[in-house]
């Protein structure tokens, strides 16, 4: 499935006011909204490749084209505002306005949050036509690869309804109970 059938199916199960509700882990089940934005032109995303000496990879520049920036499954308080979490991704112009963020970790180009953390492209990952050019970068750690692509991350990201799935491989059934305390 492409990254336009990926937001396709997002935004077909959404309500009249673009909500659905999400199960997540432990069943809590809480309401999520997801908007995208007009698509972007080329000459916009062009100027901004010139501006950072890098081509964006194919699979988030076709993002941007079509979309140009998204909140997905971002959480709905009890009281109906927008309660953070889920996916932002950066429209051309929020690219421009975060570049001074690759003055604090230089050869990442932030392309978004998930979850309070930068969602950022590896620029040489890149140059090296690595797949895996995908990194979250935590203000006290520093980056950490996901080892994925933007399209691979997206589809993820939908089909874990949102869940932190990068974080799962580091559970399993004895470290996840031993963590809790319910040994």
């Amino acid at each position: 499935m492409g990254i336009k059938e990926i937001m396709e199916a997002v935004l077909k199960v959404v309500d009249s006011n673009s909500e659905r509700l999400l199960i997540l882990e432990d069943g809590a089940i809480i309401r999520s909204t997801s908007t995208v934005n007009p698509p972007a032109e080329e000459a916009a995303i062009a100027e901004f490749e010139r501006q950072i000496v890098h081509q964006l990879p194919k699979d988030y520049r076709s993002f941007l084209l079509k979309y140009n920036g998204a909140w997905i499954l971002q959480l709905v308080t009890d009281l109906g505002g927008k309660g953070g979490g889920g996916l932002q991704v950066f429209s051309v112009e929020e690219l421009r306005e975060n570049l001074y963020y690759m003055e604090v970790y230089p050869g990442f180009l932030p392309i978004g949050f998930v979850y309070d953390h930068y969602l950022a492209i590896s620029l040489e990952a890149i140059e090296k036509e690595d797949p895996n050019y995908l990194y979250r970068i935590d203000n006290d750690d520093g980056p950490t690869a996901l080892t994925l692509n933007f399209h691979l991350f997206l589809d993820r990201f939908v089909v874990a309804q949102g869940a932190p799935f990068w974080q799962w491989p580091i559970y399993n059934a004895a470290s996840r109970y031993y963590l809790e305390g319910d040994e």
